[in-house]
């Protein structure tokens, strides 16, 4: 069986089994808190695969529909505290996706790399963890695979749009722009899994 074809058995067969027991994934990345607050991490100290080098963690900007909550997936960087962004994955009230998304530096505090820096580590995330995240690390993990391609493009189309901003510019302009609370979701794309997997099955 292809990478592809498993990581769609997964997509779809995790949040089967949440479904089954009356939950879903967007309750399931609360990590078992009881109330979802606004910027709050679930789990508060953030899902991290050491082995890996990498980590994600779900929250939300604000409470509105139709986007429940996001999650943020990172990898390490080689020096002590520095991760990377690579991109952020919103659930609806039922937990299923609904886009991929790239931010601007000021969203998470990454460490900024460009695209061709970051798709190495993009191609072979993963996150393992154990107890009750260990579904949602697992299904995290499958949806990178299966949307690898999308995420290569969105990355690209990241730096695409920040390049005419940055060309030329002074340190402290470039600066500037990484900060630039005007400017957050830089790229994004469907991440609707019937059409992803219509596309497999064809």
């Amino acid at each position: 069986m292809s990478d592809l074809h498993a990581s769609a058995q997964t997509a779809l067969a995790v949040p089967l089994r949440y479904a089954q027991a009356g939950s879903s994934l967007a309750y399931a990345a609360l990590a078992g808190a009881r109330a979802f607050e606004v910027l709050r991490h679930y789990p508060a100290r953030d899902v991290v695969d050491a082995d890996a080098g990498t980590r994600f963690y779900y929250h939300a900007h604000r409470l509105d529909e139709p986007e429940h909550g996001h999650f943020h997936l990172f990898v390490h960087g080689e020096q002590p505290g520095e991760f990377m962004h690579l991109a952020a994955l919103s659930l609806d009230v039922n937990g299923q996706p609904l886009r991929w998304f790239t931010t601007n530096r000021w969203v998470t505090g990454e460490h900024w790399r460009s695209a061709a820096q970051l798709l190495p580590r993009l191609r072979r995330w993963q996150v393992q963890t154990g107890g009750r995240l260990a579904p949602v690390a697992r299904w995290l993990s499958a949806m990178v695979t299966l949307y690898r391609d999308e995420l290569v493009q969105l990355l690209h189309a990241r730096d695409a749009r920040l390049a005419p901003r940055l060309q030329g510019r002074s340190l402290a302009e470039r600066e500037a722009i990484f900060e630039d609370r005007s400017l957050d979701v830089i790229s994004d794309c469907p991440a609707l899994l019937a059409p992803k997997i219509a596309q497999l099955v064809h």
